[in-house]
């Protein structure tokens, strides 16, 4: 079913898929927060997708606190927390996160008749950096709460 693409729906999608994708995968509800200020964690692990095509390009970024992404980390690999022990374990699950998130919006967005393809997951990790969107590229944050850990889903999204 092909429908008009605008970011107010992209972001609809990507709240859901999110919170589908946590509750399903990691046993672990959030819940968005409307209008919630962007964190300044001590610590950030980020992963990142691309995602282009003919009339659509753009990127997600997962962003969450180092000691948040761990126990991301062992909730996916079925460990307890203090049992993930190695940053790599942590870039894989942050990565494969952002790769399902991402991948529930381009088969979305190719519902909608925006055909993409994905590039691999990458991960940033430091204490502070932002990422700036190209120009005319529409940038969104989503900021969602589990417990007292914070997620903010960054989408880039340029409509051709």
């Amino acid at each position: 079913m092909t429908q008009t693409l605008q970011l107010p729906n992209v972001c609809e999608f990507m709240t859901r898929h999110l919170m589908d994708i946590f509750e399903t995968m990691l046993s672990m509800p959030v819940e968005l927060r409307p209008g919630a200020p962007l964190p300044n964690f001590d610590s950030r692990v980020t992963g990142s997708v691309g995602f282009a095509g003919d009339k659509v390009n753009g990127a997600i970024y997962l962003h969450m606190s180092a000691p948040f992404a761990a126990k991301v980390a062992a909730a996916m690999l079925g460990l307890k927390p203090e049992e993930i022990s190695d940053d790599n374990e942590v870039n894989d699950v942050v990565g494969e996160a952002t790769n399902m998130v991402t991948g529930g919006l381009k088969s979305w967005l190719c519902d909608s008749g925006a055909d993409c393809a994905m590039s691999t997951p990458a991960i940033i990790r430091g204490k502070a950096f932002s990422i700036e969107p190209m120009p005319d590229v529409s940038r969104e944050c989503l900021v969602f709460a589990h417990e007292q850990n914070i997620i903010v889903v960054e989408i880039h999204i340029k409509l051709n």
